[in-house]
């Protein structure tokens, strides 16, 4: 068993510095090296689990379905690319079951890893930007007026009301399963919270009245029977609305950066107002719009004709281009550190 354990975080740590290697290296991660390892990891789980672990088998397989789905759900959301999504899949599928289930009774332990990651993610973001201030010496108070606190707030107020009649119907519905398992009601409202605000329905009055009288009836009803469960609720509520909003501002902190033209390669993300520039160009192939995101990034053949582009009439010798946040790095320390973190507690 021990074997088995050790040659499949060592699967795993192959993978990771694969996939950090190619990412900071060529922008993306190679479906060869997922597909070698899960191979490999395949065989040697087939043995595991089936020899000397079964009794983790169930809830291993469990833990890996959500885990998928939560990686597939941050890949539709945008927030990260497809070989980050895959990547992810195929390393918590590398983990052995022990390290998941020796220390938690939770039914997704790996939400654990998927906060860690995106803490380190964060915490890279808020140092970067630091260093960036210092750099080009740009470290002061942002003006503030009341418009903007005003706006702020009722960000603020709108996405508290939406997301604690969110938590509340699952508190309703899934008592005992939201109160064991906080990190992955969490990672879900962080889902429900970022996908409402890139849609018209969130700044609708009918959603806000709703969720507010629906609020307000829960308060009214539970006012005597005040639980632990409940205070943690709307703790977490705050906090999570304050993440997502932090966050959302840190991330957009230095987003976009100058690329000479002639660098330009595929896999990058273009800014909107480059998109506009290639508008009167003749020069064929050129991208048309973009989202700023990763259903945005170049083909081939785009970045040849962006590159083409530097030399016509209308080109210019640099472009916008909407910074790569290097989630694989993330992702490979986050799940190193979890299974060091695990190790020594076995």
């Amino acid at each position: 068993m021990i074997i088995c354990e050790i040659l499949l975080l060592f699967c795993a740590l192959i993978l990771c510095g694969l996939s950090v290697w190619t990412d900071l290296r060529h922008g993306q991660i190679k479906n060869k090296h997922l597909a070698s390892c899960f191979a490999v990891g395949l065989v040697l789980n087939f043995i595991y689990y089936i020899v000397y672990c079964r009794e983790y088998f169930g809830i291993t397989a469990l833990n890996l379905l959500i885990s998928t789905l939560i990686s597939i759900g941050f890949y539709f959301v945008h927030i990260w690319s497809a070989g980050d999504s895959k990547l992810m899949i195929v390393l918590i599928s590398l983990l052995p079951g022990r390290l998941f289930w020796a220390n938690s009774s939770t039914i997704v332990p790996a939400a654990y890893l998927f906060i860690l990651i995106f803490s380190i993610g964060y915490l890279y973001l808020i140092g970067e930007a630091l260093y960036l201030d210092f750099k080009n010496h740009a470290i002061k108070l942002p003006s503030i007026t009341k418009e903007d606190v005003w706006d702020t707030f009722k960000s603020y107020l709108r996405a508290f009301i939406v997301l604690y009649a969110w938590n509340g119907v699952l508190a309703i519905a899934f008592p005992s399963f939201v109160e064991n398992n906080i990190l992955l009601i969490s990672l879900i409202s962080y889902f429900v919270i970022t996908v409402l605000r890139e849609n018209t329905i969130y700044q609708s009055k009918i959603l806000l009245y709703g969720c507010g009288l629906f609020d307000v009836i829960m308060l009214i009803l539970t006012r005597n029977s005040i639980t632990l469960s409940s205070i943690i609720r709307m703790v977490q509520t705050y906090m999570l609305v304050l993440f997502v909003m932090w966050t959302t501002w840190i991330a957009g902190k230095y987003v976009y950066e100058s690329v000479p033209t002639e660098e330009v390669k595929a896999g990058m993300i273009l800014s909107r107002s480059t998109i506009v520039c290639f508008a009167p160009s003749r020069v064929k192939g050129l991208p048309q719009i973009s989202y700023e995101d990763m259903r945005s990034r170049l083909t081939e053949d785009e970045a040849a004709a962006v590159r083409r582009w530097k030399d016509s009439k209308y080109g210019k010798a640099t472009v916008i281009t909407v910074r790569k946040i290097p989630f694989a790095s993330f992702i490979a320390v986050g799940v190193i550190l979890f299974a060091a973190y695990q190790i020594v507690k076995m």
